[in-house]
């Protein structure tokens, strides 16, 4: 399995197996595929915005990771987030950061794998909905 940039082709060919995902490829971001034997089998979709003070800096912001089903638990959304981490590295970005719905037991299982710190949302009612999670480099 490898990891690349993604194409504009490669967009075409993820939203016709995904038509959801045409709303998370943002404009001024990027997105990395994973593929096997030339078909692709997950994608991640970043972008990038400025950190207010006191930090000050870049983030890159995870929006979307998905592994296809028939291609899950093969290591696929681990080189994604390792080929982000370096290519936000090279920018010298401050932080990767992305949102986890508190049901989504594996994308918990991901980003702790890849020690990313985890910070759950807590409503006022005390109910939690997801969480953050955040690298730092």
């Amino acid at each position: 399995m490898t990891v690349r940039m993604g194409t504009e082709a490669d967009k075409t060919k993820i939203i016709a197996i995904r038509p959801q995902a045409e709303g998370y490829f943002s404009d001024g971001g990027y997105f990395v595929v994973a593929e096997e034997n030339g078909t692709i089998t997950g994608f991640a979709a970043v972008f990038s915005r400025d950190i207010p003070a006191p930090v000050s800096g870049r983030e890159a912001f995870i929006n979307l990771i998905e592994v296809f089903e028939e291609y899950q638990k093969r290591g696929a959304a681990t080189l994604l987030v390792r080929e982000i981490l370096k290519i936000e590295r090279e920018k010298d970005t401050y932080q990767v950061r992305a949102y986890c719905a508190i049901n989504n037991a594996a994308s918990h299982a991901l980003w702790r794998k890849n020690k990313f710190g985890i910070s759950p949302v807590k409503m006022s009612d005390g109910t939690i909905l997801g969480s953050f999670v955040t690298y730092v480099l």
